[in-house]
């Protein structure tokens, strides 16, 4: 089935620089799409029926399809929705694509960067049931007050992890050197979003001015109608978009198991996060490659099937037994 053809849903909250990421690159892409809010906290019970137990936000529902984490919903629009791409060609070396180079600084400014960063969240503003949901979501109990002592003098870290992406983008637009953006140029100003919003625009603007101007370049590339024209449906229709697209067939070859994961197609299987939010989604094997797990999950409440998929790259997949919804 055609792109055209498909419901494509992002599911989010507000303040999430992981959504803002994905809502920046469906409107460059501009991508025909709907939202769903979502409640900030667990429980999410009619989310469970579509991510098989994957608790972290965002996912894109395109049709019963469901992408979980920015490393499968990011390849899943690229292939689907190609242009503009985010892998364009190196000026310096018009034969080769960005991908490889952007997805592995992706990686790190997810990993270290991000870390960082979240030092200066204003942790004493969260309620209990924040604070618990967060813990949670991290898999250790946040300690407020030490992260408030040692949130001044994080911003040492986040000035020198910032000042590596500084030195790559050097005086270049864009920091592969490329004609338009790449998937690290996403990567990098969401970053830079999120300093801004938890240690404010005037220390990013005396610190780290030219990535705040490399931010503002990656949003004057796209309209953001994210506010203004997105239709906004609700949790029980998005479950209505995935029983209207159960009857839609896979493609061809895509059950295959060409990875190294040694565990048959069809077998009942966990996927679980190895960051954080390690609470594992649950189904039968129906894809795996050196990129992608795919499992077919059923909801007996609700009698639907959604078709989930993940990154390999952060993640483990393991046998399991049989789940009661």
């Amino acid at each position: 089935m055609s792109s055209s053809a498909q419901d494509v849903v992002l599911h989010w909250f507000p303040g999430s620089p992981y959504c803002q990421k994905i809502i920046w690159i469906l409107n460059y892409k501009k991508v025909d799409y709907m939202t769903v809010q979502i409640n900030r906290l667990e429980p999410r019970p009619l989310r469970r029926p579509l991510d098989g137990g994957y608790r972290k936000t965002p996912i894109l529902q395109i049709g019963n399809h469901i992408y979980c984490d920015t490393k499968s919903i990011i390849p899943a629009l690229e292939n689907q929705f190609p242009e503009p791409s985010l892998c364009p060609k190196l000026t310096t070396n018009p034969d080769v694509s960005s991908e490889a180079l952007a997805r592995g600084l992706t990686v790190w400014l997810d990993s270290h960067l991000f870390t960082a960063i979240f030092s200066q969240i204003p942790i004493q503003t969260f309620t209990t049931d924040v604070l618990k949901d967060r813990s949670e979501l991290v898999g250790y109990q946040l300690d407020a007050k030490a992260m408030i002592a040692a949130a001044p003098f994080m911003k040492a870290t986040i000035l020198s992890e910032f000042r590596i992406a500084e030195s790559i983008l050097a005086e270049k637009t864009w920091v592969l050197d490329t004609d338009t953006p790449s998937l690290v140029d996403f990567s990098l100003a969401m970053m830079t979003f999120f300093c801004k919003n938890v240690a404010g625009e005037d220390w990013i603007q005396s610190k780290l001015k030219r990535l705040y101007e490399h931010m503002n370049r990656i949003m004057s590339v796209f309209t953001d109608t994210m506010q203004e024209a997105r239709p906004q449906i609700t949790e029980m229709e998005a479950l209505e978009i995935l029983k209207r697209h159960e009857s839609d067939t896979l493609p061809r070859d895509f059950e295959v198991n060409d990875s190294t994961l040694p565990i048959e197609l069809g077998q009942l299987v966990s996927v679980t996060p190895l960051d954080t939010g390690k609470i594992p989604a649950f189904g039968r094997l129906i894809r795996s490659t050196i990129d992608e797990t795919v499992i077919s999950h059923k909801n007996a409440e609700h009698n639907t099937t959604s078709i989930i998929h993940f990154p390999v790259t952060g993640f483990i997949v393991v046998p399991t037994k049989p789940q009661v919804n």
